[in-house]
């Protein structure tokens, strides 16, 4: 399965975030895709291969720790690349989602530009 080097998932259970992201990841040239919960980023990472997923680690029903350790467990998805985004910023919650798979861990509040180089970064792109 080839990924999708210039096709981003923004994963927030909260819309107007999602919105927010999706704006700035097309605004920087990227194809954008937004899902609502876990289980509908599970689907869509199976079924359009992203290059890299911007995941939200608290949401409602299945959290963004548990979307991650099902995607880098599954062969097909284990690739993609994962940035998690939280209000949580302890050490221990950086190093949770660390352990669950996520390639780079930001804490909200963050800055968009930061979130761009890190993506770039990330899909080895210029």
């Amino acid at each position: 399965m080839e990924l999708n080097r210039n096709r981003i998932l923004i994963v927030d259970d909260e819309k107007a975030i999602r919105m927010g992201l999706s704006m700035c990841v097309k605004a920087s040239g990227f194809e954008s895709m937004e899902a609502c919960d876990g289980n509908e980023a599970l689907r869509f990472a199976s079924e359009q291969h992203p290059g890299l997923i911007v995941l939200d680690v608290m949401m409602h029903g299945m959290s963004g720790l548990e979307v991650c350790r099902k995607l880098k467990s599954d062969p097909s998805t284990k690739d993609i690349k994962v940035i998690m985004l939280s209000a949580r910023g302890q050490i221990r919650e950086r190093e949770e989602g660390l352990e669950a798979g996520a390639d780079k861990y930001i804490t909200k509040p963050f800055d968009y530009r930061e979130l761009i180089k890190n993506i770039k970064i990330l899909l080895g792109i210029k």
